[in-house]
C-alpha cells in the first residue's frame, strides 16, 4: 500500500484530502505544521507528499529544500498545492524541487487525486512541463461560474481562512454558481446591503461563534433564502443550535466540502420548487 503524507495546517482541508486518499486505498499520514511534516517525511519516507507552502513553524519552501537535500528523499514526488498568491511563488516552488505545482483556486480534488495516481504510477519521474496555473486571488468580489451559461445562483461565501475560501469558491463556481466571497461578518453584511443573494454559505470565525451570529441576523432580517453552515469540528449540540438559529443545512463531513457545489444546487432547486415562498 502506497503511503502519502499531507502537510496542511488547516484541519478541515487536511482531513478532507486524507479521507479522499484513504477512500482510494492509500495509507495517509497528516502533519499540521512544517516541522512536524519534515520529521514525518524523514522518518517514514512516504511514496508521495502533498504540501502546502504557507505553514507554521517551517514554511513549505524551507521544508521542500531540506527534503531535496536528503539523498534518500531527492526523487520522492512532491505536489505543492497552495494559494500561490505571493508573486514568484510558483517559480520558487519549482526551484525548491516540487514535482508538480497546483493552485488551490483552480484545481479540483479530482484533479489532485488524478495527479497523485499519475505520479505514483510514474515512480519518481519529475514533471517536464510547468502546469498552467491561473492565479486569481479571492476577495470580496464576485467570481464568475465555470462555463458560458447563466449562473445557477448567486452565493455569498463567508470564510475568513483564505485556503478554505479558495477551495469552496472553486467548487461552487465549478457547479455553475456565481460567488461573492467575504472574510468577516461585517464584510458580509456590507455585501448583503449592496446586492441580493440566492444562498449563504457560512464558515470561519469559530472563536466568536461568528457563523451562528450571522445566521441569526439573516433570519431576523427576514431572509428566507437557504443558509448553509459548515464545521467539521462541530459537536451534535452545536449542529442542533445552528439549525435552530435558522440554518437550512449544517455540514460536518469533510467530504461535504468537495460536494458543496452540488449541495448548493440541490438546495436552490428545492427552494424554487416550494410553492408560495418568495425569498428576500
Amino acid at each position: 500500500m502506497k503511503t502519502i503524507v499531507v502537510v496542511e495546517d488547516q484541519t478541515v482541508l487536511a482531513t478532507a484530502y486524507s479521507n479522499k486518499f484513504k477512500g482510494e486505498g492509500f495509507n495517509v499520514e497528516v502533519a499540521m505544521d512544517g516541522e512536524a511534516g519534515l520529521d514525518l517525511i524523514t522518518r517514514i519516507k512516504p511514496d508521495l507528499v502533498l504540501l502546502d507552502l504557507f505553514l507554521p513553524k517551517l514554511n513549505g519552501l524551507e521544508l521542500l529544500r531540506t527534503v531535496r537535500s536528503n539523498p534518500a528523499l531527492h526523487d520522492m514526488p512532491v505536489i505543492v498545492l497552495s494559494n500561490l498568491a505571493k508573486p514568484g511563488a510558483v517559480e520558487e516552488a519549482w526551484q525548491a524541487g516540487a514535482t508538480l505545482v497546483l493552485s488551490k483556486f483552480n484545481t479540483s480534488p479530482k484533479r489532485v487525486l488524478e495527479s497523485v495516481i499519475t505520479l505514483l504510477a510514474a515512480g519518481a519521474a519529475r514533471a517536464q512541463d510547468t502546469p498552467a496555473i491561473d492565479i486569481v486571488p479571492i476577495s470580496s468580489v464576485a467570481t464568475r461560474p465555470a462555463g458560458n451559461g447563466p449562473a445557477q445562483g448567486h452565493i455569498l461565501l463567508v470564510e475568513d481562512n483564505s485556503d478554505l475560501n479558495t477551495l469552496l469558491a472553486f467548487m461552487l463556481r465549478k457547479a455553475g454558481h456565481l460567488v461573492t466571497a467575504a472574510g468577516s461578518n461585517g464584510d458580509a453584511l456590507q455585501q448583503i446591503s449592496a446586492q441580493s443573494f440566492d444562498l449563504f454559505l457560512l464558515g470561519g470565525n469559530e472563536e466568536d461563534r461568528g457563523r451562528l451570529s450571522l445566521c441569526k441576523q439573516l433570519r431576523q432580517s427576514r431572509v428566507t433564502k437557504p443558509i448553509i453552515i459548515y464545521s467539521t469540528a462541530a459537536l451534535f449540540s452545536e449542529q442542533q443550535e445552528g439549525l435552530r438559529a435558522g440554518a437550512t443545512a449544517y455540514l460536518v463531513k469533510p467530504e461535504d466540502l468537495f460536494n458543496v457545489g452540488q449541495i448548493a444546487s440541490d438546495l436552490l432547486r428545492n427552494q424554487a420548487a416550494r410553492p408560495g415562498i418568495r425569498a428576500a
